[in-house]
């Protein structure tokens, strides 16, 4: 074993270097250059519910004179009585394999001119089911005949998200990536008792009558099953299960959890034939504004958080819409016919369509002049605002590329337009990209 220079205490053969997003073999270009790129290595990860799975982690590992045919096994304690878990590796001539009971082994290339002499660095994808049941600091030991070394101390750490208001509800709803359910199950492999428990932006009396409770309504802290062999914390469930409701942009591989897609195509051919048809008549702002209100999927262009029907500027103004993004940008919306002329013969915009302007002009100017008070009479914090933009939607999309380029040049960043084509063609375009997932 190595040792310190300053003093006779060996020092353990496996550094535990980190958990890592991404771990990327470069090859390409002259040999004195290949490695290893990695991304986001860390010693914590932060989950929105518990328990976890650990298969599909990657572990960034250094070993001192790794020897074909070894086995390694790292502990982790938690340090507040947690139940401990183990991850057994198997080193197999210049390849490394992480292996548990009954499970498949994926095998890691290691530099074989590492084998015999020094460090070897390793990553290796955990490949067993593994599951930690609770969050909190992890020291992990390197197990051996003669007993137990620190090698490394991690954080399984908590994201708790508050329930979702009715103003986030319709936000998520205008996000086609985003779920309209999600579904929990954990049993026990020994005793087959376990868990079934769900989230959603509405309660589902399907679910419920398949034995799945909803998050929220668990009152108990833990779940112990009959044999007592799987125990976990319920709090982050109750908790954080719905903040997977959101979009996720990571592939999925807990296999305890899956989703049930908020959109499918049909829904939104539905939204959009509704929407065209109002715009091709002489609809009033009041159809359209219930329209919007019950399909906010139009409003996804904007990427909102939160999503505010007919909300009081103080007590003069009212405007259409106000949304609140992931930049923390407030946008006041106003929306016009979809039969409002926008250009005169001249290339001007019409007074119509600058009266729109000017309606924003004039939220923005009250928000200006009395941000705080106006602020709180929507229910929104200081800090949750870092900018203010107006939207106006109104009319429709001019066919001549003159035109088009005319109405174009009438945004400007403190206000932008948008014609009701726009929205109907973000949702057309999202047709095509939900048809494929």
């Amino acid at each position: 074993m190595p040792q310190d220079s300053h003093s006779d205490l060996c020092v353990p053969r496996l550094a535990f270097l980190g958990f890592c997003d991404r771990a990327q073999t470069i090859t390409a270009g002259h040999v004195a250059f290949c490695g290893t790129n990695l991304l986001g290595v860390s010693l914590t990860r932060v989950f929105p519910v518990f328990p976890i799975h650990l298969r599909g982690f990657k572990l960034a590992l250094a070993i001192y004179q790794p020897q074909a045919g070894e086995s390694l096994k790292l502990v982790f304690r938690g340090t507040e009585n947690q139940p401990s878990f183990d991850i057994g590796m198997q080193i197999t001539g210049s390849t490394i394999s992480n292996a548990q009971t009954d499970t498949s082994t994926i095998d890691t290339e290691i530099t074989s001119g590492l084998i015999d002499q020094g460090w070897a660095f390793i990553v290796t994808e955990i490949s067993a089911d593994i599951m930690v049941g609770y969050a909190g600091v992890y020291q992990v030991f390197l197990s051996s005949p003669d007993g137990e070394q620190y090698v490394q101390t991690v954080t399984f750490a908590h994201a708790p998200r508050p329930p979702y208001s009715a103003e986030e509800i319709t936000a998520i709803k205008s996000d086609p990536m985003a779920r309209k359910f999600v579904r929990m199950l954990v049993t026990c492999k020994l005793c087959g008792e376990g868990l079934k428990v769900y989230a959603g932006i509405e309660r589902s009396p399907s679910l419920e009558s398949q034995g799945f409770r909803l998050n929220y309504e668990i009152k108990e802290d833990n779940f112990v099953c009959s044999c007592g062999k799987t125990q976990f914390s319920l709090i982050p469930i109750r908790t954080g299960l719905h903040g997977l409701l959101q979009r996720n942009v990571n592939p999925q591989t807990d296999e305890t959890i899956s989703a049930v897609k908020l959109y499918e195509k049909t829904a939104l051919e539905e939204s959009c034939r509704q929407m065209l048809k109002l715009i091709s008549a002489d609809t009033d702002e009041e159809q359209l504004q219930n329209l919007l209100e019950s399909h906010p999927i139009f409003f996804h262009v904007f990427m909102p958080t939160r999503i505010m029907f007919k909300p009081k500027i103080l007590t003069k103004y009212v405007a259409d819409f106000a949304l609140l993004n992931a930049r923390n940008e407030l946008l006041l919306v106003e929306i016009e016919k979809p039969h409002l002329r926008l250009l005169k013969k001249d290339g001007d915009i019409t007074a119509g369509l600058e009266h729109a302007f000017h309606q924003v002009r004039t939220w923005k100017q009250e928000l200006d002049d009395f941000r705080d008070a106006a602020l709180d009479a929507m229910g929104l914090k200081r800090e949750e605002v870092a900018s203010l933009r107006g939207v106006v939607v109104a009319g429709r999309k001019p066919s001549d590329e003159k035109k088009l380029r005319l109405l174009r040049a009438a945004s400007t960043p403190a206000i932008e337009l948008f014609t009701y084509d726009d929205l109907l063609n973000s949702v057309t375009e999202l047709i095509k990209q939900v048809a494929t997932i």
